[in-house]
């Protein structure tokens, strides 16, 4: 096991209410698997994800990550297990502006302390997803599919144990984004990974081993779809 939550609870101070955006959350991650979040708008997918990733703290409940208590962390101790054992890809690529697209696939290798090696390693991924010849060109010389590949080399750069993708085709069309999942898809399988998906795209969560449903901050459903049967 990878991931687990453990009696999630996420709450926001209102001025006249308090919003829960999840409430008591309960599930688990396998090594390897493939995991997609689905549900509407405001359903708490994204706050989930985002927890998950040791970006925020919930209100109450425990996550666990790599084995580690995330929640119970500073600060610094998730940033560190974020460098070394996690993978981030995002709807808006979140690129620097100011590197190329081979810097910014060198960042999480640099952070890591690893820089012997970073450029050799950052010029293969770009090659594994077709943009060999990009190198040096800067996000804005780049298309919105070109950037998320980008951003998928960028990913899978540090060898992370575990990858976190939030809506990777949401900002690109349709025929753009096919290229974009397949590469996910193969990269994933090739380097071993754990993925856990946010996503609109059925199509896009139908592809994963187990689709978990949210709404209004509860999980609804939870399906394995290797066996059709429910978690």
């Amino acid at each position: 096991m990878i991931l687990e939550a453990k009696k999630i609870f996420k709450t926001y101070k209102g001025v006249n209410k308090d919003l829960t955006v999840l409430d008591n959350i309960n599930f688990h991650v396998t090594r390897g698997e493939t995991l997609s979040i689905v549900g509407p708008s405001g359903s708490g997918k994204t706050t989930l994800l985002g927890l998950c990733a040791g970006l925020d703290n919930p209100s109450s409940g425990m996550l666990y990550l790599a084995g580690a208590a995330i929640s119970q962390m500073t600060e610094n101790e998730k940033a560190e297990i974020r460098n070394l054992k996690v993978g981030f890809i995002f709807q808006n690529f979140q690129l620097l502006p100011t590197l190329t697209a081979l810097e910014n696939v060198m960042i999480p290798l640099e952070l890591q302390g690893r820089a012997k090696g970073a450029r050799s390693k950052a010029i293969e991924l770009l090659e594994r997803v077709g943009l060999g010849g990009r190198h040096h060109h800067y996000p804005s010389q780049l298309s919105g599919g070109e950037q998320q590949r980008v951003s998928l080399a960028r990913a899978f750069s540090n060898d992370p144990e575990i990858l976190f993708a939030d809506e990777p085709t949401g900002n690109l069309d349709e025929e753009t984004g096919l290229i974009v999942e397949n590469l996910l898809f193969d990269l994933n399988k090739e380097k071993q990974t754990t993925l856990v998906i946010v996503t609109h795209d059925m199509e896009l969560a139908n592809k994963t081993d187990r689709i978990i449903k949210l709404k209004g901050g509860k999980i609804v459903s939870d399906q394995s779809l290797k066996s059709d049967s429910i978690v």
